[in-house]
């Protein structure tokens, strides 16, 4: 298989994927290893669901491949300690370095949605594993987004998908 290479952007923020293997789902009922898997990387957003998260994260002074590598090691060794060794992650994870505010803001819609779309809940404020009650808190989000607006899951991270008015 191919070396992956990344772009490291010294002080820059990624949006990141990362896949159970198998699409197990394990994550929610070990919250507590996923907290502790983050040693010094700053996570600014982020929403943990049964068998993936998204995340905006800060892994300075580290690259992103290192961040990442350090969590699952982390995550892993405490799992593995509690349930038995096996595989949890897929190898590789997705990335995206977030270009500008814009950028940023469409990010965070999309890990703050992201437990309606897969039908989690129907508003976005009754999931507890998001970043999205400190991101209201601070004033980015109504009382009511991601209710009001109609088919809010057809959004691309970046741009809404535009319907043909015909």
């Amino acid at each position: 298989m191919k070396s992956l290479r990344r772009f490291h952007i010294p002080g820059a923020s990624y949006f990141v994927t990362v896949v159970t293997c198998g699409r197990r789902r394990f994550l929610l009922e070990n919250l507590d290893l996923f907290w502790h898997g983050w040693d010094t990387v700053a996570l600014d957003a982020w929403v943990v669901l049964p068998d993936h998260f998204h995340a905006i994260v800060r892994p300075d002074p580290k690259t992103i491949s290192q961040a990442l590598q350090s969590f699952k090691l982390r995550f892993s060794r405490r799992y593995f300690q509690r349930h038995g060794k096996t595989t949890l992650w897929q190898n590789r994870f997705w990335d995206h370095v977030i270009r500008e505010e814009m950028d940023m803001a469409a990010h965070l819609d999309y890990i703050h949605y992201n437990p309606v779309h897969h039908g989690l809940v129907s508003s976005p404020f009754d999931y507890a594993n998001s970043s999205l009650m400190n991101w209201y808190e601070k004033g980015a989000y109504a009382q009511d987004w991601g209710v009001t607006v109609e088919d809010y899951s057809q959004w691309i991270v970046g741009e809404p998908v535009q319907e043909d008015v015909g």
